[in-house]
């Protein structure tokens, strides 16, 4: 079975150790409105396929898509992962600045969703993003999974819940997935200590089995590279002072 990542934030002042402390006591998962997204695009299909450019302007034609994107955000919910824990940009925009971290599920653990009381499921299964230059059509579910090509590096894959008769009825919300599928957590490169202290212990009080790693900087190249937390040496902060242009000290 694949490994997927989520990239998470909120460490630094948020409320990102109380999501972690659900995510491993529970299994609770969030899965956002497509509105709440930071690309505009997402989820938001062309609903005007068939008019000719420039029959309509563009800003009119965004506001009808916009709307049905809005619509539709009240009926689904989406949980995005990635089998990518390394990458730069992905830590830098969904990490805090790779202040944050990077939690491992095994996706054959995602494949059994729990059901509600009419027996539908939470999620179908895990479906990967398609990268293409056209906005998808608004016909089923075409419009969950196609992104624009800027986003490929991204290898999205996506979890859809939609609301459906039962209790609980679904759709966008924080729901339980199998606490199994959790197997992994990285700190993030630029983690302050007291906030890593903080994750270690939550994560080996309540999952002992779930594997804890850091990224650190590679010495030469422009690459992440991710290490077992345990082979972490002690590495002391270093300080010292240099002389600005006017002749005082400056500490770094």
């Amino acid at each position: 079975s694949m490994k997927l990542y989520q990239y998470r934030r909120g460490f630094h002042g948020g409320r990102g150790l109380e999501h972690l402390s659900d995510l491993l006591k529970q299994g609770s998962l969030k899965f956002s409105m497509p509105s709440e997204f930071n690309d505009p695009f997402d989820c938001c299909p062309a609903q005007l396929q068939e008019c000719p450019v420039g029959d309509l302007p563009h800003a009119v034609v965004d506001e009808l898509n916009r709307s049905v994107q809005g619509a539709s955000s009240q009926l689904h919910g989406i949980a995005c992962f990635t089998p990518h824990p390394d990458r730069i940009l992905m830590w830098s925009h969904y990490a805090d600045h790779h202040q944050g971290l990077c939690v491992g599920f095994d996706s054959a653990s995602l494949r059994d969703p729990p059901r509600n009381s009419e027996g539908n499921p939470l999620y179908r299964d895990i479906t990967p993003v398609t990268y293409s230059p056209n906005r998808p059509s608004p016909e089923g579910l075409e419009q969950f999974f196609h992104k624009a090509e800027a986003w490929s590096y991204e290898s999205e894959n996506r979890l859809i819940t939609r609301r459906q008769r039962g209790h609980p009825e679904w759709g966008p919300g924080v729901w339980p997935i199998p606490r199994a599928a959790v197997t992994e957590v990285v700190l993030g490169a630029r983690m302050p200590d007291y906030i890593a202290h903080q994750v270690v212990s939550l994560v080996r009080a309540n999952a002992p089995s779930v594997a804890l790693r850091k990224a650190v900087l590679h010495m030469n190249t422009f690459e992440i590279v991710l290490e077992d937390l345990a082979d972490q040496p002690e590495v002391a902060p270093m300080k010292g002072y240099i002389q600005g242009p006017n002749g005082d000290w400056l500490v770094i």
